[in-house]
């Protein structure tokens, strides 16, 4: 009994710290965006939570861990069968994982509590890529969808003993190992980066984002000045989170597991820094010996709105986005593989996730595909290589720990680097696979559906409420892009016209207010204006010798 209590207490302190992440990614994205959006974007994350809790309550966590009949007979291995709305988890094969039957009544919240804040992580992701560019019912509808279906059918596929992808089991193994993703590289990030790249192609970008002049440069509204200082405590926030993301993801912390703990904290530690130093250095490389601009865009003089940075100092090569999102890219790459890797291999894979995250963001700036904070990069990316790393760097030693104590299985699914067969590696590539073709035939159908009755992009400007008195202008937000999202993603417009009308781009940075004209006085002829004089006159000198009038200060 001491063992179960101290096992829930570890998840209970897990869940608290996981679910304190979304502090973190709200005050990162509040950073990235202009100072008029905060409430826009910060009221999204709130219902991130709130919608995650409930439908995760009512589908997502009977999708993701009732029961299923694979591991017997080798039927189904996709979605749970039971415990809708968290009926009967207190016996039998429908009980908690973590307990078993005995304490699974009581228990078994924890763990519901703790898969939950992975379940707000991953519908989280996609609020920093939109920052406030689409609506609020489009948003909540996507939440709804990821937290209680096609997150869970991922989770029971890599993480339930009866799915098809699982390494929890020693029989049925997809290429004789199955896939190791320990705390949700790919269960977790790559679901939420991939949502992040589709939704990205339903909303318009940002006015300016992609200028063609510098007048259309001037309309890019830049975050603030204090935008910096908001996403890097966001990152701190999240860096630190990530210690019980995957440190917590032992789901115990007795008979050995706080050893695993331990060591998958240390490798944590070192893929971030590790990816911090290869990301800034590989920008500031990049963007040595040219001209770096604020936005990321080149100009066509010193006397552009940017301004040349002086190369001679380090501030002016380092940009502190590609910073902080480098240490994210690590954290993420180092998720699947930190209890299985030896320092060494958590060393290798924050450094290349660095590198990839930088690589794979220009060209998705190249596609011109506006990310606002480039959650496809280091979520997408770098949670896709983060499996694919475990099929290289997963030691028989760690393996054997963390995962099957089968004897042979450690050596067999090591990985390449330390004698394994390749199974790891091939499961992994199948699973990443697999999750983006559900994630991507989940969504696209869904919202070219919302497309088509106008529900996804932000709102439309407001009619004018006094046409006649606007000084030739019309409102307008500049947040959105002249070029309206279609009904298809961007490689689709390549292809067939856009349906969509361009938004107005007379306006400038800030939304104008409309400059009402004065209504002039009446014009009455010369003749009966004169007359009117004359009475108003006589009227006055009459009363003023029939009533006493106030003293009046002399200002002398």
């Amino acid at each position: 009994v001491l063992n179960d209590d101290l096992n829930a207490f570890f998840l209970l302190f897990g869940s608290c710290m996981v679910f304190f992440m979304q502090a973190g990614f709200a005050v990162l994205e509040v950073g990235a965006i202009p100072h008029r959006l905060g409430g826009r974007v910060l009221l999204k994350n709130i219902f991130d939570a709130c919608i995650g809790a409930l439908s995760w309550w009512a589908f997502g966590y009977a999708l993701a861990y009732g029961s299923d009949s694979f591991q017997k007979n080798g039927d189904n291995g996709f979605i749970g069968r039971s415990g809708f709305f968290y009926e009967n988890q207190g016996t039998g094969e429908d009980a908690s994982p973590l307990t078993g039957t005995r304490f699974a009544r009581t228990y078994g919240q924890i763990f519901w509590s703790y898969q939950y804040a992975f379940a707000g992580v991953a519908t989280t992701i996609v609020s920093g890529a939109l920052c406030g560019r689409c609506t609020f019912f489009s948003y909540a509808f996507y939440s709804f969808i990821i937290s209680g279906f096609i997150y869970p059918i991922i989770v029971h596929m890599a993480w339930s003993d009866d799915g098809r992808f699982s390494a929890y089991r020693d029989t049925r193994l997809v290429a004789g190992c199955g896939v190791v993703d320990f705390a949700g590289s790919g269960v977790v990030h790559l679901t939420g980066g991939f949502s992040a790249l589709i939704l990205t192609n339903f909303v318009a970008p940002r006015r300016g984002r992609f200028p063609t002049s510098t007048a259309d440069a001037e309309r890019f509204e830049r975050p603030p000045d204090s935008g910096p200082a908001f996403s890097t405590l966001g990152v701190f926030i999240l860096w630190t989170g990530w210690f019980a993301f995957n440190g917590c993801s032992t789901l115990a912390v007795t008979n050995g597991s706080a050893g695993i703990a331990a060591h998958a904290v240390f490798n944590t530690m070192l893929a971030a820094s590790a990816a911090c130093l290869s990301g800034t250095i590989i920008s500031a490389i990049h963007t040595s010996g040219t001209a770096f601009w604020c936005c990321g865009i080149e100009g066509e003089g010193d006397d552009a709105w940017w301004r040349r940075r002086d190369h001679t100092k380090i501030g002016a090569l380092v940009d502190i986005s590609y910073t902080l999102n480098s240490v994210l890219a690590g954290l993420v790459s180092i998720t699947a593989g930190c209890a299985v890797m030896n320092h060494w291999g958590a060393l290798i894979t924050g450094t290349l996730a660095g590198i990839l995250y930088y690589l794979s963001s220009r060209i998705l700036y190249l596609l011109k595909i506006d990310d606002v904070v480039d959650a496809f990069p280091v979520h997408g990316i770098c949670g896709a290589f983060g499996v694919l790393a475990t099929g290289f760097f997963a030691t028989p030693f760690y393996y054997k720990l963390a995962l099957s104590s089968e004897p042979g299985r450690a050596d067999r699914c090591a990985g390449i680097f330390y004698g394994g067969t390749g199974g790891t590696l091939a499961s992994g590539a199948a699973f990443i696979l697999v999750v983006s073709a559900l994630v991507g035939a989940c969504l696209v159908p869904l919202f070219l559906i919302l497309h088509a009755f106008d529900v996804i992009d932000l709102e439309k400007p407001p009619p004018p409420l006094l046409p006649s008195t606007f000084d030739g202008a019309t409102t307008s937000n500049s947040f959105v892009s002249p070029r309206a999202s279609s009904l298809a993603p961007w490689w689709f417009r390549r292809i067939f016209a856009t349906s969509r009308a361009p938004l107005d781009t007379s306006m400038k940075n800030t939304r104008q207010v409309p400059k009402f004209q004065e209504i002039p006085a009446r014009k009455t002829p010369a003749k009966f204006r004169k007359q009117s004089q004359a009475t108003t006159i006589s009227s006055f000198r009459n009363a003023s010798q029939n009533e006493e009038l106030p003293d009046v200060p002399s200002f002398g």
